[in-house]
């Protein structure tokens, strides 16, 4: 089941058992709620429950570092480098790409986009410049510059107004080998949604019986990471919480997903913050992940329509 069609099956049913009128249109990108005299609208399935501003500054994921940084909230460093093409006068801050002029591994990623899209990792200067290039190429107006992290686990919060309503970790795509299938064969079969196995693999080799193989470096779900159930008893559980509503306070965020890492060296740290939430991966990889989904959308429906709110919507 798709993305769109997993939404819209939640919804309708949530709708259904809360007694709310929903009427699609517009080839169902909009959808109007309606209930005891109360009117809400969805966009593309998204709930707008947050400010314009708050969607802009959780979209800009420099500007998001800026402001948890000044507030001393622990988070990967980022630098900005901007397309001089669509950028005016932006010479002095890119400073002929320095931040790039050293031999470690660093992530390249758009600065707007989210789900993974448009990510890399690349340990030279000329490997680096070749992606920043090609990213301002396909006319991204500005790109960040991370240290890349040995991680763990990424955890992801899911974060309602001051509230965290759910907590799941991501593991890293691996394979286990099994003497017999080459390792490009295991992929196929174990990891299906890992869109880039790392460079450095031989997917010709046939791995021996029991060795684990990490496959992938990203923690998104649509490239093959894997969720993980954990409750309170997780070691980094009540950390991760507390951090979450820190972040969410100071980015005034109703609703939204806060995406944290926690490092080799046990270190906790905020990754990016995200206006919205997308579980449709989740649901469908997790035991139960249908019924959670339902839950936790069943919990923002309800804010949505709580009088006295008032809500910024963007279309």
């Amino acid at each position: 089941m798709n993305t769109q069609n997993m939404k819209k099956k939640l919804i309708d049913e949530i709708c259904l058992e809360k007694g709310i009128e929903k009427v699609d249109i517009s080839y169902d990108w909009i959808s109007v709620l309606k209930k005891d005299g109360i009117e809400r609208k969805l966009v593309n399935y998204n709930f707008y429950l947050n400010s314009g501003t708050s969607i802009k500054l959780a979209k800009d994921k420099y500007s998001t570092y800026e402001l948890l940084h000044y507030y001393g909230i622990p988070m990967v460093k980022h630098e900005v480098l901007f397309n001089e093409k669509m950028v005016p006068n932006c010479e002095a801050i890119n400073q002929d790409y320095q931040c790039l002029k050293n031999n470690e591994k660093q992530v390249i990623k758009a600065n707007d986009l989210a789900e993974g899209k448009e990510v890399y990792l690349a340990s030279t200067e000329l490997k680096k410049r070749q992606l920043v290039d090609e990213l301002f190429e396909r006319e991204i107006e500005a790109v960040v510059v991370c240290p890349y992290q040995e991680i763990e686990y990424e955890y992801r919060v899911l974060f309602l107004y001051g509230e965290v309503i759910y907590i799941y970790k991501k593991q890293k795509p691996f394979v286990i080998g099994d003497g017999t299938l080459k390792l490009q064969e295991l992929i196929a079969r174990d990891v299906p949604y890992l869109q880039e196995p790392n460079e450095d693999l031989n997917l010709q080799e046939i791995p021996p019986k029991g060795e684990e193989i990490m496959v992938g470096w990203k923690h998104n779900l649509s490239n093959g990471a894997m969720p993980l159930l954990i409750d309170t008893t997780d070691l980094y559980y009540a950390e991760v919480k507390k951090l979450a509503l820190q972040v969410g306070k100071i980015m005034e965020l109703n609703y939204g997903s806060i995406d944290m890492s926690v490092t080799k060296d046990k270190k906790v740290y905020v990754m990016e913050v995200n206006s919205n939430v997308t579980i449709h991966k989740f649901c469908q990889l997790v035991p139960n992940g249908y019924e959670i989904g339902k839950t936790i959308y069943s919990k923002v429906i309800d804010k949505l329509f709580e009088k006295g709110e008032k809500y910024e919507i963007e279309i």
